[in-house]
């Protein structure tokens, strides 16, 4: 299970894998030296790494990857690769399930971030293949859809290349490499129980493999996943239990909105009805003088979930040095999350039975008298009974037909893959028609919003739900490619042959995603707005890679590609890169490059459609109380409106890529890398902020699309000036995706393994950290630079400084342990504490053990403890960027909320 060491693999690899299979390498160790338990070093052998065409001896790449094997990392108790990418340093998050499916707009899924860049910039492959994208967000590889039972190792290639492998690679290369010529069978079940109840789950592995491809001439490998995450709520963790925390800054409440519900009078004026008993309302607050709701206690922290996955792949060995392999795989991931109740608003009449009195009524905050009774009154309240449930199904099927040979000194291989993802999205329950329950804004008077129903109303209340299917869509993707290498000679006495490699992609998307009839009635509880998108294109790209061998020590590699797409044109990325060992301990490596990010389908097709903005009291003069006919007092108060969408005239984003490292083995048995990298990214496709179109009107005046009146209109005018959307009485600003601004990035790589072999038994050390000293966006054409490292900015969610994965593990024949450690630094904070201060997100210190026993040599337990000293998620008041969910008192996309589990890893070879 564990992986040799010596002198030589460190001098020229730089690799070492330690219990939880971690190796910083310039070059892919094959897969027999990667299963090894020998001590010798294992044979060079030629290979193609992730990030070149060309087959070489796996220590002569100059390209800097991370590999780690999903048999190590069960052994930390991981079992789904979201949870094993969130421990890649150079993996800054961009959405996970406990984050992203609290939301609409994330379909469910889980997300890669390299760099920080974001999904869309991340290129996420399987077997070297692409996968279809998330439908939902059309960008970007659900995580959950990958088959991990059938993942051998994962490479994580952490610099550019797109001069290879196109659109997408701008922050580097995440390959899940399937097992290979594998003929046993496997039983591995791992489960989970948190200390504190919630969350956790069961996981399921079953690998079956026969024949032996060089022996019989033929492999089968079939592999079945099933995987069980129950749910976690907030209620269930001290620190996310109400989401309130004035002294913090932490104000999450429905407030008016309250349990039971308040009510404005003809004056103006705020009462709240049943107060101080607020009979009904399980999630309580009278900081305010009313019965608040706290409705960051009624989410899920982690939603439940169910995953199944199966891969079947068949090799068979042809005449004449030539293989051809079939390989199909099915996963669908299903998540089931709770959003909490609704909030409504509506009249209620004089004379409806539920109508207020004074005698149980009180005055919220000041009033100018008794309540006006005379008169209908807007009721607002929180149906604390009422439970929306959200489903996301995402589906991700894949077929990959592969021919590949060797002859005549050629190394060849072409490929067809057709991928496709679907995603299905319901309202499983707890989803009102407010038709039904209040037509034309007026509460249907067998309805209480003050109280507990009586039968009747609870009739109409069970008539209001409707659930169903509220979108479906697939995004398609085929592609047919292939490559071919060949070596050139030995032109500089190098004592190895120059060699070059060609390669073509011809490639096809397609992306059809809609709502159904019943997310119009559902879209005011829902949030989920009615629209569709689709849109086609095809892509052809050539490609080429030369490795030149300069001295024994020295080579350089240049590679290049040209891509043309039906919808955009043309663009051409190269890359070169050396690689220098003047000692047997040290090696030096660089590579510099161009890359470049096609938009998607999403973002070119999908339909302008108004939605709310921030508040619009960025203006500088609302402030001041110097109104405009754009700025009126009455839209200095009040959230304004936006035309947001696709735009099919988008180009492609640019990047310059650098990275420059060495490797060095100071003593025996132990191995450094440290790299530098820096990435910046022009032409950004994004949308130009609210807050800046607000603030300076001047500048962005092509921005504003004004009424018959000369001014905006507001959020809550929006059903009534804005039908149609070409109305003279609506006025709103464009926050279509413009390509504007960019992004630049800087930071250093760091590697440390160790061996250290005892009369007691075999000690591994590894640390692989990132530290992020540079991160700059720019939100518009000169925009400020928002700073983002180690704090929000303007509302962006912060880039992590240093983060690392440490791991110490200890083998002595059957018997084995480790201990690993997560760490991340601290941050400042969203939002100011109460008294004007900056607050600072701690440090995210997390530690696990475990302990090992092969009893048989077919028969493995392993027990550990994962958040060992039960460490909670230090106190966030996040908010603002990509982050849109209520969870509240700790950042999601940073820390784990489940705290200290137990799991159970049993492991059966046949």
């Amino acid at each position: 299970m564990f992986r040799p060491m010596s002198r030589i693999p460190f001098a020229l690899i730089a690799g070492a894998t330690l219990t939880a299979g971690w190796q910083v390498a310039l070059a892919q160790q094959t897969a027999a030296a990667t299963a090894s338990t020998a001590d010798n070093t294992p044979e060079l052998q030629e290979v193609v790494v992730t990030g070149s065409l060309i087959a070489r001896p796996n220590a002569e790449t100059a390209e800097a990857i991370s590999i780690v094997s999903t048999d190590d990392l069960k052994n930390e108790g991981v079992t789904t690769v979201e949870q094993a990418l969130q421990l890649i340093s150079a993996n800054q998050t961009s959405a996970y399930q406990t984050a992203s499916a609290v939301t609409t707009f994330e379909g469910g899924g889980s997300y890669a971030s390299l760099r920080g860049l974001g999904a869309n910039k991340t290129l996420v492959l399987l077997d070297g293949q692409r996968l279809a994208a998330n439908v939902v967000t059309g960008t970007g590889i659900d995580l959950d859809t990958i088959p991990f039972a059938a993942i051998d190792h994962i490479e994580v290639l952490r610099e550019g290349a797109s001069s290879l492998y196109g659109t997408d690679a701008i922050a580097g290369v995440i390959n899940f490499i399937t097992k290979k010529n594998y003929d046993k069978g496997e039983l591995d079940i791992t489960g989970t129980k948190p200390q504190d109840g919630g969350g956790g789950g069961t996981d399921a592995d079953l690998t079956f493999g026969h024949g032996n491809l060089q022996s019989d001439g033929y492999n089968l490998l079939v592999t079945a996943n099933y995987n069980y995450g129950a749910e976690l709520r907030a209620t269930q963790r001290p620190f996310s239990s109400t989401g309130f925390n004035p002294a913090l800054g932490l104000t999450n409440t429905n407030n008016p909105g309250t349990t039971p519900g308040s009510y404005f009078d003809a004056n103006g004026n705020e009462f709240q009805v049943g107060y101080p008993a607020c009979k009904g309302n399980p999630y309580l607050t009278r900081y305010y003088g009313d019965c608040a709701y706290e409705y960051s206690a009624a989410v899920d922290l982690i939603p439940k979930t169910t995953k199944e996955s199966g891969l079947v792949e068949f090799t068979k060995a042809l005449p004449a040095n030539n293989t051809v392999q079939l390989q199909y795989f099915y996963a669908r991931s299903q998540v089931t999350l709770w959003d909490g109740p609704e909030e409504y608003a509506g009249f209620v009449n004089p004379g409806d039975p539920y109508y207020p009195t004074a005698a149980n009524s009180t005055c919220v905050g000041t009033c100018s008298g008794p309540p006006d009774l005379t008169a209908p009154v807007e009721a607002i309240w929180t149906d604390s009974y009422n439970s929306r449930e959200l489903q996301y199904t995402n589906v991700e099927t894949r077929m990959l037909l592969t021919f590949s040979g060797n002859n005549a000194g050629w190394d060849y291989s072409t490929a067809f893959n057709f991928s496709q993802n679907h995603n299905r999205t319901d309202a499983d329950s707890g989803f009102p028609q407010l038709g039904i329950l209040e037509p034309n804004n007026v509460v249907n008077p067998l309805y209480n919003p003050f109280g507990s129903q009586s039968a009747a109303g609870e009739a109409v209340v069970q008539g209001a739900y409707t659930n169903g299917e509220l979108a479906v869509g697939s995004y398609r993707q085929w592609s047919f490619n292939g490559h071919a290498g060949h070596e050139l000679g030995d032109a500089f006495g190098a004592g190895r042959a120059a060699a070059f490699a060609v390669g073509y992609d011809i490639r096809g998307e397609h992306i059809g995603y809609v709502t159904t009839p019943l997310a119009v009635p559902l879209a005011t509880s829902t949030y989920f707005t009615p629209t569709h998108t689709f849109g086609a294109r095809t892509e052809q790209a050539v490609y080429a890679e030369f490795n030149v061998p300069v001295t024994k020590d020295f080579d350089f590699t240049i590679s290049d590609r040209q891509d043309r797409y039906s919808d955009f044109g043309n663009t051409n990325n190269g890359k070169i890169s050396f690689r220098w060992q003047p000692f047997e301990i040290l090696t030096f490596r660089a590579a510099a490059s161009t890359g470049f990010r096609a938009p998607t389908l999403f973002e070119l097709y999908r339909p302008n459609l108004f939605g709310a903005t921030g508040e619009m009291n960025a203006y500088p003069g609302c402030a001041t109380g110097n109104y405009t006919a754009i700025f009126t007092q009455s839209n200095c108060t009040a959230q304004g409106l936006a035309l947001d969408g696709g735009n099919p005239n988008l180009k492609p984003e640019q990047s310059d890529n650098f990275d420059v490292g060495f490797v060095v083995e100071p003593i025996q048995n132990l191995g450094i890398t440290v790299d530098w990298y820096r990435v910046t990214i022009k032409n950004e496709i994004q949308s130009i902020p609210n807050t800046a179109i607000y603030g300076n009107p001047t500048v962005f005046a092509n921005y504003y699309v004004l009424n018959n009146a000369g001014s905006l209109t507001n959020a809550p005018s929006l059903a009534v000036d804005c039908v149609p959307y070409t109305a003279p009485t609506c006025g709103y600003i464009l926050q279509t995706n413009q390509n504007t601004g960019g992004i630049s990035t800087s930071g250093i790589d760091l590697s440390a393994q160790y061996l250290l072999r005892t009369a007691i038994g075999k000690f591994r050390a590894s640390l692989e950290g990132t530290l992020v000293t540079k991160f700059l966006l720019q939100q518009y054409l000169d925009g400020p630079q928002l700073n983002l490292v180690g704090q929000f900015n303007q509302g962006e969610q912060p880039i992590i400084r240093w983060s690392h994965q440490l791991n110490v593990d200890w083998t002595n024949g059957p018997f084995g342990a480790g201990i690993n450690n997560h760490f991340l630094s601290s941050y400042g904070d969203y939002a100011l504490l109460a008294n004007g201060q900056v607050h600072t997100v701690g440090d995210y210190d997390i530690w696990g053990i475990y302990l090992s026993w092969q009893a048989t040599p077919a028969f493995t337990t392993l027990v550990g403890v994962s958040n060992l000293f039960d460490t909670n998620p230090p106190f966030s008041n996040q908010g603002g960027g990509l982050l849109t969910n209520w969870q509240s008192g700790f950042n999601p996309l940073f820390s784990d909320p489940t705290g200290r589990a137990f799991y159970l890893r049993l492991k059966y070879v046949f």
